[in-house]
């Protein structure tokens, strides 16, 4: 009895991964040995019912399939080095099959390498937000999207690549990321994200849109009253904004001619009035009314142009000479809107570098304004409703240069917190370019008492490169064009520097407090 257990426990230790003791004398048929695998696919799930490949650095190919528990053993030949193939994906580790024969080599692993990264999305009050859509671009091109559960996560198993960018509901890059690959079989990340979500921003639009039209009701009754009664003083000490997308039209173009003759006396009483009421538009293009009398406009009316629509067309209205004729400064200006475009579910991937299109063109004297009015309405009700953080300025401006007159002088009335898409079309243009930075008039908090005030670089990159201008609404910046490489400007308390063909801002913009 003795004999057979001794017996039998030399036959279990012949079949572990390292065999122990004197080498036996081998028959020439003693060449094979054994893997178990046990293959999991990144999520935990087994790899069920699918090929495998061992592969031999000497050559050997064994091919086997995994049973519904992602269990296999394969029979292979010995004094062999061997990595394991599932599918288009290799597992990190391989297999040294040592010059013993029949010994069994026990092997867990993942199918591919990966990167598990787990996805919070909360509150700034921490409470976790469920049902909402996570999407991760990987730089070669793919799309990851899973669901946030009642954690607030989203747990996604990616491949190793260069860079992720990862975006939800209303913010196109949340962040972006770039895996550091030190040859592990996985690599954990965790990325947090604190927001009120996308259900708190549609009901807040809500709450605002409802406030809103209780608002435009007021602000409604207020101007029929105004043009009833021709009280237009109250108009220049009001911030009474007229809707532009107002029923009807003439109450519109009614409406605004009352409050641009109300614009006109302030001016007579104050030649900064319009400075002082902030007019980002109107200010410029009124101090600049001498020196550049042929206007070719062209307008940026994407959906974060909200507020600067009216000044547009109070310049229009305000017809400065004062008889509606064609000789009248405003009354016969000529005007290019483009809403980044066309398309109400066009996304902003789905629009071509010069092909963007969006454009309305109109022009005519005071007599028309109707005419103007319907053309920058339909360029608002024709406009894409996906939000887009960059706009096809340089292709509105190649549009406009084609209707070009020998006088005329482009202006470009352009929002600062959009970035240029086509700035590679620039070379094209050719011609000085006058721009009107809207959203530069409003301050950045600094450290919740400090205030500056910053420009978007792309449009001092614009005037620079077409011998153009800056035009703000108290200052007028010329001569872009002569700042060379390694130079600086200052504007608004801010420098910029001319480094590699570019202007950069400096953001060391306040020195630090010493205690």
């Amino acid at each position: 009895m003795r004999y057979l257990l001794l017996m039998l426990c030399l036959s279990i230790s012949l079949t572990t991964t390292y065999a122990q003791g004197n080498t036996p004398s081998l028959n020439p048929e003693d060449t094979l040995s054994f893997i178990n695998l046990k293959l999991s696919n990144p999520d935990g799930t087994p790899y069920a019912n699918s090929p495998v490949v061992l592969k031999g650095a000497k050559g050997h190919l064994v091919n086997v399939a995994t049973r519904k528990d992602g269990t296999v053993k394969a029979k292979v030949p010995f004094d062999e080095t061997y990595t394991v193939h599932c599918g288009e994906h290799t597992c990190m580790r391989s297999i040294a099959v040592s010059d013993f024969p029949y010994v069994t080599y026990n092997f867990q692993a993942y199918t591919q390498r990966f990167i598990y990264l787990v996805f919070t999305y909360k509150t700034p009050s921490d409470r976790r937000l469920q049902d909402e859509v996570v999407r991760i671009y990987s730089s070669t091109g793919k799309t990851y999207t899973d669901t946030t559960n009642a954690g607030g996560k989203a747990v996604f198993w990616l491949p190793f690549e260069p860079e992720f960018r990862i975006a939800v509901k209303y913010h196109d890059t949340v962040k972006i990321i770039r895996p550091i690959d030190v040859g592990k079989e996985y690599k954990k990340m965790t990325v947090e994200f604190t927001w009120m979500g996308s259900k708190g921003k549609e009901y807040y639009a809500y709450l605002l849109d409802s406030f809103a039209n209780v608002q435009r009701l007021a602000t409604l009754h207020f101007l029929d009253s105004v043009i009833r009664t021709g009280h237009q003083i109250d108009l220049s000490k009001e911030d009474i904004y007229i809707p532009i997308g107002h029923d009807s039209v003439e109450w519109v173009s009614r409406a605004l001619e009352v409050k641009a003759t109300a614009y006109k006396n302030k001016l007579k009483e104050s030649p900064k009035f319009l400075e002082e009421k902030k007019q980002v538009i109107l200010a410029p293009l009124y101090r600049l009314r001498n020196r550049f009398k042929n206007k070719l406009i062209v307008m940026d009316i994407s959906n974060a142009m909200y507020g600067y629509k009216e000044q547009l067309m109070l310049w229009h209205a305000m017809d400065l000479r004062g008889d509606g004729s064609s000789k009248s400064e405003t009354g016969n200006s000529r005007y290019l809107f483009f809403n980044g475009g066309d398309g109400k579910e066009k996304k902003p991937e789905e629009k071509v570098i010069g092909s963007t299109k969006g454009f309305y063109s109109c022009e005519g004297q005071l007599k028309d304004f109707n005419t103007i009015i319907n053309t920058m309405r339909e360029g608002i009700a024709n406009r894409s409703s996906i939000w887009d953080p960059s706009s096809n300025d340089i292709e509105a401006l190649l549009e406009a240069k084609k209707s070009r007159k020998k006088y005329d002088e482009i202006f470009l009335i352009a929002n600062n917190y959009s970035s240029i898409k086509d700035l590679k079309l620039m070379k094209q243009l050719n011609v000085p370019i006058r721009i009107i930075v809207c959203g530069s008039e409003n301050p950045i908090i600094y450290s919740c008492r400090k205030v500056y005030y910053k420009i978007n670089e792309e449009y001092l990159n614009l005037a620079h490169a077409t011998n153009g201008s800056i035009h703000l609404m108290e200052e007028d910046i010329y001569d872009l064009s002569k700042i060379k490489e390694g130079g600086s400007i200052t504007i608004q308390g801010q420098t910029y520097d001319f480094i590699n063909g570019r202007f950069v801002q400096q953001y060391k913009v306040f020195s630090p407090r010493v205690r």
